[in-house]
């Protein structure tokens, strides 16, 4: 399925446009569900204690408007006197009247207040504490208490604590935790109980009595923010200051600050790890767990700052995933099937700069999913190179192609395989060379229209090279008509003079299969004529420093291509030398011709007619060439009259022989005029 993906963006560029968007919506949605869970995955909870450990050293603020009164170890050191962790009215309402008398903003009691009417307290003593609340509210100091949800209902306090201290003071104690146990996200309300007249979480409750315009809060829970330090102060000193009146340190401490007063003790049973234990922990002694008033502390910190830390609306983080993901992928768009250097690594910048991004937006107190977005963007960039990759088979396909069009596959495979083979060098091979060119090709050029001759061009290489390769041969050259090829080089063949040989027969049929169309669709009969000559030669890579050709060259190349317009003497299609003919004769049979004597060369030699496969020649052909022979030993002898009956005989044999009818003139020449004494029976070809 990827595959046939990645086939389609290989289309026009609005195909690939679309594809990538439907690629980018798909990634994006992943995103959104991948990060869904937030911060309860493990690997996102480290990634966020990481980012706010760094924030905290960033910023390293105290809070100077926060105060916690801790019932910590030295407080519960004497519990007879002041037996604070169960909720005692006397105790509670002495430090709450110092508290107001000092100016305190507000007073936070983190401590759940008696649920039922029956208690040990005394009239007076709960009466000390409501006296308390009371003188608070006439100073507009807000006091505020907890209670906790049940897994099935809310624990509130006894309904006289209600009527006095009043429900809109009230908010739930309990805490969010993720998968690690760790305390990171505040709820504003209980999930399980969403009613819109249900209590907010008791730090919402504290912020919103100091600040009346805290009305954005941030969807269904915000996270909080840890980075700040809040002054803690022992809640056996607060009492005993409170217990000897002095109110000086009272106002100088408390005033205009919001007081929270709760259990830190190292037997706290309400104590949690948080983000930052992770770098507040003692030496690998475990978490160094935060009270559950710390932790509220923090969270009204973090609402009054207005820092606290926003995670974007889903359809912002859409938004966020489709636009990274769609740079990532735009390469795909703009650069089908070439090199784009820029474009090239836009799609790991883009992975490797998200975390970065997440880390700036985290210090501006916007959180970003690093987990999800930098798991679409790794996707994104393996979809990418993946797209690359195929892109870059596709070329290499497509240049191996290309090659094998402009040379032999033979020698394009072995360039491939060793590049080497591209240095300029030549070696002695023992080869067989072939030599082709069409009769009369320059006369119909100049009478055809150019596309019509570069068809009937093209055609007749598809049918030459068909049986050129279909024996193993490699094609030099094609030049102008004419057509080169070679057998035994590159590649070594123990047979190249039979290949050869069985390669120009196949020719000249698929020739005559060819001219039956040609003649069908009314355009010119082609006739190639062919010379073939096996021998040494220098093969190798020859030409210019950036221009090469694999190419043989020698006194067997130049011969081969000499035999060729020797077919126009004796009006035949494919003629051979005799070391060819020695070569091959096992599985081909040849006739003399004739002896020759070319240009350049010294002495003579004989040339064959190639015929045809042996068991493949006629009856009639046979008797023919048998004739032919026998007349040519008499025409070498000068036994002209001898020659002639024979040759004769050959014509009755195959009355469309042209060399027999050839040497017959020939013959009633010489016995009208016979030729001198120095006559060896050789023809001398002048012209190369």
């Amino acid at each position: 399925m990827l595959d046939n993906v990645l086939a389609l963006l290989e289309g026009p560029l609005w195909a690939r446009f679309k594809i990538v968007c439907a690629g980018c919506l798909l990634l994006s949605l992943l995103g959104l569900a991948i990060g869904s869970p937030g911060t309860n995955i493990l690997i996102e909870g480290a990634i966020f204690d990481l980012m706010l450990a760094h924030k905290a050293e960033w910023r390293g603020e105290t809070r100077d408007d926060l105060v916690i009164v801790a019932i910590d170890d030295l407080t519960l050191s004497n519990p007879h006197k002041y037996f604070p962790q169960s909720f005692n009215p006397t105790v509670w309402g002495t430090l709450l009247e110092s508290l107001v008398l000092g100016g305190a903003k507000a007073v936070a009691v983190h401590q759940p207040l008696p649920a039922m009417e029956t208690h040990p307290f005394s009239l007076e003593d709960e009466s000390r504490w409501f006296r308390a609340v009371q003188s608070a509210h006439k100073n507009s100091i807000p006091v505020l208490f907890g209670f906790r949800y049940l897994s099935d209902r809310p624990l509130f306090p006894s309904a006289k604590y209600l009527e006095i201290m009043g429900r809109e003071w009230m908010g739930f104690l309990n805490l969010v935790h993720d998968r690690d146990n760790k305390v990171r996200l505040q709820a504003l309300k209980w999930p399980e109980f969403t009613e819109p007249d249900d209590p907010y979480s008791f730090s919402v409750t504290v912020a919103a009595s100091v600040d009346p315009t805290l009305t954005a809060l941030p969807g269904e829970g915000f996270y909080i923010d840890y980075s700040a330090d809040i002054p803690k102060l022992s809640f056996s000193d607060i009492y005993d200051r409170a217990l000897n009146g002095e109110m000086d340190f009272f106002k100088r401490i408390f005033a205009d600050k919001i007081v929270f007063i709760g259990d830190t003790s190292s037997i706290n049973m309400d104590a949690y790890p948080t983000p930052a234990s992770d770098y507040l922990g003692q030496g690998g002694q475990g978490w160094n767990l935060m009270s559950a008033v710390e932790i509220q502390a923090h969270s009204v910190a973090t609402l009054l700052s207005g820092n606290f830390l926003q995670e974007p609306h889903w359809f912002q983080l859409f938004v966020l995933y489709f636009g990274l993901t769609f740079l990532a992928l735009s390469p795909i768009i703009i650069s089908v099937k070439r090199d784009a250097p820029v474009a090239g690594w836009l799609p790991t910048a883009v992975a490797v700069a998200y975390p970065f991004l997440c880390y700036l937006a985290f210090r501006r107190s916007v959180y970003f999913p690093v987990v999800a977005g930098l798991s679409i963007l790794i996707l994104a960039d393996v979809l990418y190179w993946a797209y690359r990759t195929r892109e870059s088979r596709v070329m290499q396909r497509t240049s191996n192609q290309a090659l094998t069009l402009y040379l032999n596959p033979d020698l394009a495979g072995q360039i491939m395989h060793n590049p080497d083979y591209l240095e300029r060098r030549g070696e002695l091979r023992d080869v067989t060379v072939f030599f082709a060119d069409l009769v009369g090709f320059t006369s119909m050029s100049e009478n055809m229209d150019t596309g019509a001759l570069v068809d009937i061009l093209n055609r007749y290489y598809d049918t030459m090279n068909t049986a050129i390769e279909r024996f193993g041969g490699f094609v030099d050259k094609f030049v102008g008509d004419a057509i080169m090829a070679v057998w035994g080089a590159p590649s070594s063949q123990p047979k190249h003079a039979i290949s050869a040989c069985l390669s120009a027969l196949m020719q000249k049929r698929l020739m005559d299969d060819l001219n039956r169309d040609l003649t069908a669709a009314n355009l010119p009969f082609l006739q190639a004529l062919m010379g073939i000559n096996t021998g040494q030669v220098i093969a190798g890579n020859i030409g210019a420093k950036h221009r090469i050709n694999y190419t043989v060259m020698g006194d067997a190349v130049n011969l081969a291509s000499r035999l060729v317009s020797v077919n126009k003497l004796f009006l035949t299609t494919i003629i051979a030398s005799e070391d060819t003919r020695a070569e091959a004769q096992s599985e081909i049979c040849f006739r003399a011709l004739d002896k020759i004597r070319v240009k350049g060369r010294k002495g003579s030699l004989t040339i064959y007619e190639v015929l045809a496969p042996k068991g493949e020649l006629s009856n009639d052909m046979a008797q023919c060439v048998n004739y032919y022979e026998r007349a040519l030993k008499h025409y070498f002898d000068r036994d002209f009259k001898g020659a002639l009956a024979r040759f004769e005989a050959a014509l009755k044999c195959n009355p469309n022989d042209n060399p027999s009818l050839i040497f017959s003139r020939r013959c009633m020449d010489f016995i009208a005029s016979p030729p001198d004494a120095q006559w060896d029976g050789v023809t001398v070809l002048e012209a190369k």
